[in-house]
């Protein structure tokens, strides 16, 4: 089974992300990645069978492949998941491997063909190709300083007075706008548009006279613009305030009032009203922000050091 999730519309499948695999060496123990450790001889890939620590799930050949470095892979792939600003909650929670069968999808679309690869790499003896060892010591750099980094910040932690304190001290950042679906009707000339609001307030359906006789761009979708924020930005002046008017409730029209581009008059769809995010809700975001917060304050203080005590010359003439 080839496993996939639904984002933006689109059916996004592990395949398309096997470029993350490069990337996430790079936060994995050297020891642990077996392409950063040559075998001496190329010849032996598929008899040879490298030690294995762990509990072994797969094997290619004579290459396993084990349940803690599947782990760790997904560990790193759901992290990288929940950093995206470009996803809802929703899509986010589709695209992660939480699963028996996603896990076994993964192992099976991406670590199994890596393997495969890599043995065939090896045949060919492209390891010992002088730029795929300069490579390999390069991530090996990489992957010290990354390891350097996480024994740094490895017993940080954030209680849960910590995360209290910060809540109580921010409640205006967990508070959530009064969000209301908004149609417009867009006219040239005030007439026109008095004329229309008589219309709707006899009963005329607002999509239908917006598809018909607006000017917006919003008239091939009946002038639905969609959610929208109180307070959002981008708005023209006054528009705001018509659309959150305490007077215009849900399924109300407004009076014509003028905008840029001639005369307008809305309808409220939808209400939803804004409210205060109580801190269970906030809790687990905000302690990992905070966390994440100490941890950068730690490596900060711990460079600072670390250089002073390092001799660095930087030759910014050479670079061209």
């Amino acid at each position: 089974m080839r496993y996939s999730a639904q984002v933006g519309g689109q059916s996004v499948k592990w395949g398309v992300l096997g470029i993350f695999l490069a990337g996430s060496i790079l936060f994995l123990g050297c020891d642990k990645i077996d392409f950063l450790n040559p075998r001496k001889s190329s010849t032996a890939s598929k008899t040879s069978t490298p030690p294995v620590k762990g509990t072994v799930i797969a094997k290619v050949n004579n290459f396993p492949i084990t349940l803690e470095e599947l782990n760790r892979y997904i560990h790193i792939y759901n992290a990288s998941v929940d950093l995206r600003q470009d996803l809802t909650s929703e899509q986010k929670q589709a695209l992660k491997i939480d699963t028996r069968e996603k896990k076994i999808d993964y192992l099976k679309t991406l670590l199994v063909p890596q393997a495969v690869y890599y043995q065939a790499a090896l045949d060919r003896g492209l390891d010992r190709r002088e730029e795929i060892s300069e490579g390999l010591a390069r991530y090996r750099v990489a992957v010290l300083s990354q390891a350097m980094q996480e024994e740094i910040v490895k017993d940080l932690q954030i209680s849960s007075a910590e995360v209290e304190d910060a809540y109580q001290s921010n409640k205006e950042l967990f508070r959530e706008a009064e969000v209301r679906r908004v149609r417009e009707i867009v006219t040239r000339t005030e007439d026109e548009a008095k004329q229309i609001l008589i219309e709707l307030l006899q009963g005329v359906d607002f999509s239908t006279i917006a598809r018909t006789r607006s000017i917006a761009e919003s008239a091939g979708n009946g002038g639905d613009l969609g959610e929208i924020l109180k307070g959002q930005p981008g708005l023209f002046e006054g528009f705001n305030e018509v659309v959150f008017s305490p007077a215009l409730q849900q399924g109300q029209v407004s009076s014509v009032f003028k905008g840029p581009k001639g005369f307008y008059i809305v309808k409220v769809e939808s209400i939803k009203e804004g409210r205060q995010v109580p801190l269970s809700e906030a809790f687990d975001t905000l302690k990992a922000y905070l966390l994440a917060k100490k941890q950068q304050e730690e490596l900060e203080g711990a460079y600072s050091k670390l250089s002073s005590e390092s001799k660095i010359e930087i030759y910014e003439g050479e670079i061209k």
